[in-house]
């Protein structure tokens, strides 16, 4: 069975350059293996809420 972790992320977003460290932030966190499940807008920025596949512990040998 699959197992995920979750993060969230907000970027604080009041000009045009605020989008390109949004844009690092988010391809930094994509190089780690989390993805954007969702994004909400706000007032004062964006809100991403991440996931990424746990991977199995590899199971011991019983002798």
């Amino acid at each position: 069975m699959k197992r995920y972790e979750y993060d969230i992320l907000f970027c604080k977003v009041k000009k045009q350059k605020d989008y390109e460290e949004m844009r690092r932030a988010l391809n930094e966190r994509g190089a780690e293996g989390w993805e954007v499940i969702s994004a909400e807008a706000g007032d004062y920025g964006y809100t991403a809420f991440l996931k990424r596949e746990i991977a199995d512990r590899p199971t011991e040998a019983v002798t």
